[in-house]
């Protein structure tokens, strides 16, 4: 017996054994739905089951066998294969070119589940290869084509190559074309009728038309074909200021790219330009980077057309045209006669509009921003035809508020606009309003509010509340939207906290807090009490920066003796003798018997003196001027009173007496400063301090004459000649 009549026997007897063993199951649980032969390669069966829960079942096994097409009696084995999926190869196969049979056994916990035998024609189930795309480029004569070259990877006997077919699939914006043709002989195939500069999707798959179920998967690649100049110009607004000191207005042209497919290709730069109608001023833009969709202009108050190309790498498009009318012409075209705006989402409105009355519009424009406007970037526009009325405006956000307006458009001439401010979505405000009191009266109070901005307004006010509390009580009042001002009568006397808060459909928000006196003398208390203290502090800080003057003013530093210059005193002169200064007082007098021709100041101050005893000059009682030896004291300096005299001498002869009283047991030796004038320069010299406390003119020096301390003078022993000043001639 042979080994194939052995593996039949072997099949037949566990055919036997598994219909016995899954009689029980129901066997439309399982079934396969289809086959599929590549060519010379395999067959895959899918399968699927029912009523059979999938962790159910632990393993497949599929067995595919050949048999005849007409008795469908005999079966030769074809190859078994094992899964845990859903569908299982065997191969490899010799030829479609018969009938199959398959079946598949499941083995689950509960036993054996056996598919339906599945017959099918290998002819009718053959799936070919995806072809090769091998060269796809633009042609070199048409912009408006494609060549394209593929491959069949599959080899096919010749009389079985009229079967085998290709389809084309040509995909560009959204748009495809589809072609089918004989994939052999040609292998090459030329796409026509294409956009210039535009990006294609080119996709390839074959099949055996005598399987009408059966196409190869897809084999795609992408190209672009050649570019042209843009055929069409784009579209074109404007934004018109105010004109200047320098009669220069503003004008920003705003535009849109050309629309595919007229762009034919992609842009790379734009060049705009104005020109006056009244002479031959010209200003440009010069070239515009192509992410730019606006250009800044500063144009005469004069009327202009101002003119726009798009820039390929081909050419440039035909010229968008647009005026600027003088910044003196009013519009006398009427806008639209009304504008709504309905919100459809989060992110829609949509603008409904009618046109003026006995006009005949050309078309409208719809320009819409967010508030408050940034900048030219912000601005979006869409321009419409004469009939139409309604638009729906995307992308765009919860909480921002939009102005939205139409404008009516006659030819080149512009009319009036149209405006709403629109939500997509309302929110409570993001802040609440600033509140300001006006007055406040013993038992009220008036109160003023700013509105909320409106970019922080989220929504449309609906009221106002103004909210006040003391002592833990709590109050409101309800005031309408176009309220800004109110007053709140019948207060208590008492420190009163009061807001206001605003409200929109979706919330409110409450604004800064105002804490208000009412009835205490009707002054806000918190200031006062802030005032003081800050006054309280700063005569603090002050009190404390300026410490050590203070002290030094009511603790003058007394001056220390020890520390003077008479420590320094020689002690050559034994006959030093220091005054008393507590008691000490002088009478001085100079008389020379000479008619006075001026009077010359001397100011006299204690000082301590030293006799001397001249041998020369037997004058008793007298004393001579010795400026090496003259000291004073700066103690004295403020202890003494000042004496001047007014004296001038033709000749010193005479003696006349000076007087003093004097204290007991003190030697005094007056030391005049009336020296010689040679002696009285090098007084001044080495004594500078005392140079500047008198100055005598005088022709001799003047003798001092001692007189008893302890007598009293006699009125004939004055001097008629005595002048004694007060004390308050210390000048």
């Amino acid at each position: 017996m042979s080994s194939r009549a052995a593996l039949l026997l072997w099949m037949c007897f566990a055919d036997l054994f598994l219909y016995t063993v899954t009689s029980a199951l129901p066997s439309s649980a399982l079934s396969i739905t289809k086959c599929v032969i590549i060519q010379y390669t395999n067959i895959t069966c899918y399968w699927e089951t029912t009523n059979l829960h999938p962790n159910n079942s632990s393993s497949y096994r599929l067995q595919i066998n050949k048999t005849s097409c007409q008795s469908k009696n005999s079966f030769i084995l074809v190859g078994v294969c094992e899964t845990r999926g859903s569908n299982c190869s065997v191969q490899p196969i010799d030829s479609a070119l018969h009938c199959f049979h398959a079946d598949v056994l499941a083995s689950t916990s509960n036993g054996f589940i056996r598919s339906p035998p599945f017959f099918f024609e290998g002819v009718n189930a053959v799936q070919l290869r995806p072809p090769q795309i091998t060269h796809l480029r633009p042609s070199a004569n048409r912009s408006e084509c494609l060549e394209v070259i593929w491959r069949i990877t599959e080899s096919f006997p010749k009389k079985e190559r009229v079967f085998i077919r290709l389809q084309m699939e040509c995909t560009t914006h959204g748009q495809t074309r589809s072609q089918t043709v004989q994939a052999f002989p040609l292998e090459a195939l030329q796409l026509c009728d294409l956009h210039p500069g535009s990006k294609y999707t080119v996709r390839l798959r074959v099949q055996d038309r005598r399987v009408q179920e059966h196409w190869s998967s897809w084999t795609s690649v992408e190209t672009t074909t050649a570019e042209r100049a843009p055929s069409a110009a784009p579209r074109i607004w404007k934004q018109i200021h105010p004109a200047g000191e320098a009669g220069k207005r503003r004008l920003t042209l705003h535009w849109k790219a050309v629309p595919w497919p007229e762009v034919n290709g992609v842009v790379i730069s734009y060049s705009a330009w104005c020109h006056s109608q009244l002479d031959s001023s010209r200003w440009s833009c010069a070239v515009t980077n192509a992410s730019k969709s606006f250009c800044v202009l500063f144009v005469s108050d004069h009327p202009c057309v101002c003119s726009l190309t798009a820039i390929n790498s081909v050419g440039a498009s035909p010229a968008a045209h647009i005026f600027i009318p003088a910044h003196t012409h009013t519009d006398e075209l009427p806008p639209p006669q009304n504008i709504s705006v309905t919100p459809l989402d989060e992110t829609q409105l949509k603008v409904e509009w009618t046109a003026s009355l006995n006009q005949s519009e050309s078309g409208f424009m719809l320009q819409w921003t967010s508030v408050p406007h940034i900048g030219p970037s912000d601005l979006y526009w869409e321009p419409f035809n004469e009939t139409a009325r309604s638009f729906v405006v995307t992308g765009l956000l919860p909480g921002v508020p939009y102005n939205l307006s139409v404008v009516s458009l006659f030819g080149r001439r512009t009319g009036g606009e149209i405006s709403a401010i629109a939500f997509t979505q309302e929110e409570a405000p993001s802040v609440g309003p600033q509140l300001t009191v006006l007055k406040i009266s013993s038992s009220s109070v008036s109160l003023k509010w700013d509105p909320v901005p409106l970019e922080k307004l989220h929504g449309f006010i609906q009221h106002y509340s103004v909210l006040w509390s003391i002592n833990g009580k709590e109050k409101s009042e309800q005031v309408d939207a176009g309220v800004c001002q109110m007053s709140l009568g019948g207060l208590t006397a008492g420190v009163y906290n009061i807001s206001v808060k605003a409200h929109t459909a979706a919330g409110g928000a409450v604004g800064p807090w105002q804490m208000v006196a009412v009835g205490l003398e009707d002054v806000q208390v918190i200031p006062i009490l802030l005032c003081a203290l800050l006054l309280t502090f700063l005569i603090l800080i002050i009190a404390v920066c300026m410490r050590v003057k203070i002290k030094q003013c009511l603790c003058p530093t007394v001056p220390d003796p020890s520390k003077s210059s008479l420590s320094t005193w020689s002690k050559s002169k034994p006959s030093q003798h220091m005054f008393q200064t507590s008691s000490m007082s002088f009478i001085v007098s100079l008389d020379q018997g000479y008619s006075e021709k001026d009077f010359v100041p001397v100011q006299v101050f204690p000082y301590h003196t030293i006799i001397h005893h001249d041998n020369k000059n037997t004058q008793s009682n007298t004393y001579n001027i010795s400026p090496e030896i003259t000291y004073l004291e700066p103690k004295l300096q403020k202890t003494f009173p000042t004496f001047f005299q007014n004296q001038s001498y033709s000749k010193s002869n005479p003696i006349l007496p000076a007087e003093y009283k004097l204290e007991e047991s003190t030697d005094l030796l007056f030391e005049s400063l009336l020296d010689h004038q040679n002696n009285h320069a090098h007084l001044c010299s080495s004594h500078a301090d005392l140079c500047g406390y008198m100055h005598v003119s005088q022709s001799y020096a003047p003798f001092v004459t001692i007189v008893d301390p302890y007598r009293i003078l006699e009125p004939h022993e004055l001097p008629q000649s005595l002048q004694v000043l007060s004390d308050d001639t210390s000048t």
